[in-house]
């Protein structure tokens, strides 16, 4: 498409033509031109060239101001570009922000969620345990305000309560046998049902202490019997196998008075450790073992202790 400048200037030669034709129209041979209409039309045409020129020159400016509009205006649409891209990348980022915060907050809603269930969960577990130590502590009450007054009531209760196998109980009325009449004949007796309950409760350590108490204590007592008895089924639960033997041969000592279920019961026990193979024993290799069974079991060869003789009766007669 020819520039619009180029065909405006190219038009300017066409009056020049026009011209040009008319005065070889005049001075043709054969053609009679009056001088008065040549003028008059040479003015016409310089008239029309100077309009022309004129035209040219304002059609000139406004195509110059109208590429500077358009320049403003391309220039402005890429300021209207990049201020879009520029508005959809913030939109992005917000958007990538929004999306982040939304994340956040549905996780922390989560977790919230989840602390407040386990809260809930630890709420009712503390409930359910406050109510468990509160019934242990109304029973406990109970059991201590339950306790018989007399002697015989007071030890039939406790061997009722071991018989049912409510050991924890059964101990705390021996015990309390033990406290009320501690010169009676049958406190050796108590103590062993002390230590017979550790030793159902599979507390073994705790009952052997109290097994060993009474062979100390009581080394005449027929119940020491049972004590040596159990001190060698305790200890070969512990795995103390010559412990376990060295008591229950003390049962079959010379001059025991162990009754004889006892004296066979223990030497089953004995050919049943003596096999064994390391299932049960733990001390096999160990030379220092049996030291505990050798003190107890010296403690019931010791002579019985004679009683002091009664002070002579201080005279009341007047010297």
């Amino acid at each position: 498409m020819m520039n619009p400048r180029r065909r405006l200037l190219g038009g300017l030669g066409r009056p020049r033509a026009v011209a040009s034709l008319l005065a070889a129209a005049l001075v043709a041979p054969g053609c009679l031109t009056l001088k008065a209409e040549h003028d008059d039309l040479a003015k016409k045409v310089d008239k029309i060239e100077t309009q022309t020129i004129d035209r040219s020159k304002e059609l000139d400016e406004k195509v110059v101001e109208a590429d500077t509009k358009l320049a403003e205006l391309q220039a402005k649409l890429d300021q209207a570009e990049a201020l879009l891209r520029g508005s959809q990348a913030g939109i992005g980022v917000r958007m990538d922000v929004v999306e982040q915060d939304t994340q956040q907050l549905r996780g922390s809603t989560e977790n919230a969620e989840l602390v407040a269930s386990s809260t809930q969960q630890a709420l009712l577990e503390l409930r359910a345990d406050i109510d468990e130590r509160l019934k242990k502590l109304e029973e406990k009450l109970n059991e201590a305000t339950n306790i018989p007054e007399g002697k015989d009531e007071l030890w039939a209760e406790a061997d009722r309560r071991l018989q049912r196998k409510d050991f924890k109980q059964a101990r705390t009325l021996f015990r309390t046998f033990i406290s009320r009449y501690p010169g009676d004949p049958k406190l050796p007796d108590a103590d062993f049902k002390v230590g017979l309950t550790f030793y159902s409760e599979r507390d073994y350590k705790s009952a052997l202490g109290i097994f060993y108490k009474i062979i100390q204590d009581h080394a005449e007592a027929p119940v020491v019997s049972d004590a040596l008895y159990y001190s060698g089924l305790g200890f070969a639960k512990l795995g103390q196998c010559k412990n376990a033997i060295a008591y229950f041969e003390a049962l079959n000592r010379p001059k025991s008075t162990a009754p004889a279920q006892y004296q066979k019961a223990a030497k089953d026990q004995i050919d049943l450790l003596k096999r064994d193979n390391g299932d049960l024993c733990f001390d096999r290799e160990d030379a220092n073992s049996g030291a505990a069974a050798k003190l107890g079991v010296q403690e019931t060869q010791k002579p019985a202790a004679k009683e002091p003789a009664p002070a002579p009766a201080k005279s009341t007669k007047k010297k």
